[in-house]
This record gives structure tokens, C-alpha cells and sequence, in this order.
């Protein structure tokens, strides 16, 4: 399954690639940036039997994000993802919206894919305050596909 995804979200691009005008190669560099964001938190995780059993998880994701509209960004990311418990590790990617309400408050929706012991794709909606060396962040998800839901809240870094 992740496999296929990594697949077609690659093939998506390529396609994205031959169709663009290549006119968007010569932006201001202050269009688009690359980033690293770290975020270690708290991740409320349905079990089968109707109880969450809440772990740490932590995600080091880079991305890549371009402004398409005054305060709007576009954004995909992705890298690994781990846990403290040892049986689960792997990798994490998303695409989305940002919206900044204000130079320290982000708010967005993205499609995640997550593997952590088994494959998980959830529609979320985030929020990220910005503080100086840190950021503290907030992320509901709802599997389109299975209808769980987790809650995460946590805190990591952003440059």
C-alpha cells in the first residue's frame, strides 16, 4: 500500500512537471522555500476494543512550500516517523494548505500518510504557533477510509 502511494504520488508529480510552464523556474526566491521541521508529541491512537492508548511519536519532515496566494501556502513534506515503542517506525507524507493568521499562527488542512507499524491515511486539520526557537502544535485526523481519528499535540522546531 505505501509503496503504491509513494508510486503514484511520484508519478503526480512528474506529470505535474512536463505539463509546467517553465516560466515558474525563473520566481523570486521568495516564493517558494524549502524547510526542516522536527515535532515530537503526544499522539491519541484508537485501539480495536474502543480505547485510545496515547505514545510519543516524533516526525523529522522536510518539504518544500510555495506561496499561492497572499497568506496562503501550498506545501508537501515527508520523512521519518518513530515512536517510542521500537515495534513502530517508518515514514510519514503529506500535502496541504497553510493559512497564516498572523506572523506566529498557522492553520491548515492536509492528506497524511503515515506508517507506524501499519499504513494510516487521514484527512487533518493543524495549527502551529511560532515562537521563537520552538513551535507548538495541534493536529486532528479522520481516516476517510476507516473513519478513526487521532488527536496530537506537541512541540518541535521549524526553519
Amino acid at each position: 500500500m505505501a509503496n503504491s502511494l509513494i508510486c503514484l504520488l511520484l508519478s503526480a508529480c512528474s506529470l505535474n512537471c512536463i505539463a509546467a510552464d517553465w516560466d515558474l523556474l525563473d520566481q523570486d526566491p521568495g516564493e517558494g522555500e524549502v524547510y526542516l521541521r522536527s515535532y515530537s508529541g503526544i499522539l491519541q491512537d484508537p485501539r480495536g476494543d474502543g480505547r485510545a492508548d496515547p505514545f510519543d511519536t516524533w516526525l523529522i519532515n522536510t518539504g518544500y512550500q510555495y506561496n499561492i496566494m497572499d497568506d496562503v501556502t501550498l506545501f508537501m513534506e515527508g520523512g521519518p516517523a518513530g515512536s517510542t515503542d521500537t515495534r513502530k517506525a517508518g515514514f510519514n507524507l503529506a500535502s496541504g494548505l497553510r493559512y497564516q493568521l498572523s506572523p506566529q499562527l498557522h492553520v491548515g488542512s492536509q492528506l497524511s500518510q503515515r506508517e507506524l507499524g501499519s499504513a494510516t491515511t487521514q484527512l487533518e486539520l493543524n495549527s502551529r504557533l511560532q515562537l521563537p526557537y520552538l513551535a507548538l502544535t495541534a493536529n486532528y485526523g479522520i481516516s476517510p477510509l476507516t473513519a478513526e481519528q487521532s488527536l496530537s499535540i506537541g512541540m518541535g522546531f521549524h526553519f
